[in-house]
């Protein structure tokens, strides 16, 4: 048996054990030998898809009307993509395309109603209410961090499983609503994650700094692209350690943890953007690992 052919069928039979292991549905096409793991996604979530390209070259993918990056894992033949679902994304079956040359394949997955949980708040109103200066700032800020979003590398930069930025334990879940003074706000749309004054803070993965600075919200925030529309964010910082435009490896420290902007101690918010979609990041991070080291087992690696 060619090696080649060999590696392809490693790569598989270690996706099917994934799947067993996480105990989740998955759908599968006949046409183009494409997985994707689960079929079934809650809000926030994130899942993997896996196409075989051998019948005509690098596949094309579009997940909700949105164009998504594939990264190569055996020479150039077998390909991964992550899928989120957004937070707030309306539960019901969305359409995935797999074209690859003249064969296109269409499924459904189906994204459900996911319950993160509700918190009720009672402030005074000084702490709720802006002045027109303040406001004003939040609006350009919020307008400057969405246009980022918007753009990415065209090829991912990222490498490898994904990382914690820090080792702390989680103190505010993704996804939990906040009801203050009786109105409901945003969802939280990352992780609160356990962090004294001061703690080093690291990149989840390669990537380009596209924001370092001080916001009324988000106090001493960064953002990094990594490539294929993911990004990545930390905020709340005490010290940030990197600028605009620098590259960073997986790994490398970017920053301290704080406590700077709208906030009342000393934590790391840690965010995940997936074309655009708001993500659980620790649910990549976990879903990354576990990958990893299936193909580890076989001497196969991930992108």
């Amino acid at each position: 048996m060619k090696k080649g052919v060999k590696k392809k069928i490693y790569f598989f039979f270690i996706l099917s054990c994934f799947v067993c292991l996480l105990s989740v549905n998955v759908t599968h096409s006949a046409i183009n030998d494409s997985i994707i793991t689960p079929s079934k996604m809650g809000q926030g979530e994130v899942g993997i898809l896996t196409v075989n390209g051998d019948k005509g070259g690098k596949p094309e993918i579009l997940w909700n009307e949105k164009r998504i990056t594939l990264s190569p894992v055996i020479e150039n033949k077998v390909w991964m993509a992550f899928i989120g679902v957004d937070l707030t994304l309306r539960p019901g079956k969305y359409k995935l395309k797999t074209i690859i040359g003249e064969h296109t394949d269409t499924k459904c997955i189906h994204v459900f109603k996911k319950d993160y949980g509700v918190r009720r708040l009672t402030v005074p109103k000084s702490m709720e209410a802006l002045d027109e200066k303040t406001l004003k700032r939040v609006k350009r800020e919020s307008r400057r961090i969405k246009k980022l979003f918007l753009r990415s590398a065209k090829n991912p930069l990222w490498k490898g499983a994904w990382v914690r930025p820090v080792n702390g334990t989680v103190v505010s879940p993704f996804g939990r609503r906040s009801i203050i003074n009786g109105a409901e706000r945003s969802p939280h749309s990352g992780v609160d994650l356990k962090a004294a004054e001061g703690v080093p803070v690291k990149a989840t993965n390669n990537g380009t700094v596209v924001l370092a600075d001080d916001c009324f919200f988000s106090g001493v925030s960064i953002i990094i692209d990594h490539g294929g529309g993911i990004h990545s964010m930390y905020f709340h910082l005490s010290k940030s350690l990197v600028h605009t435009g620098q590259m960073v490896k997986k790994g490398d420290v970017i920053g301290l943890s704080g406590s700077s902007g709208r906030v009342t101690g000393p934590h790391l918010h840690f965010g995940l953007r997936l074309d655009g979609a708001r993500i659980n990041p620790l649910k990549l991070t976990e879903l990354s690992r576990k990958i990893g080291a299936q193909l580890r087992e076989k001497n196969l690696r991930m992108p």
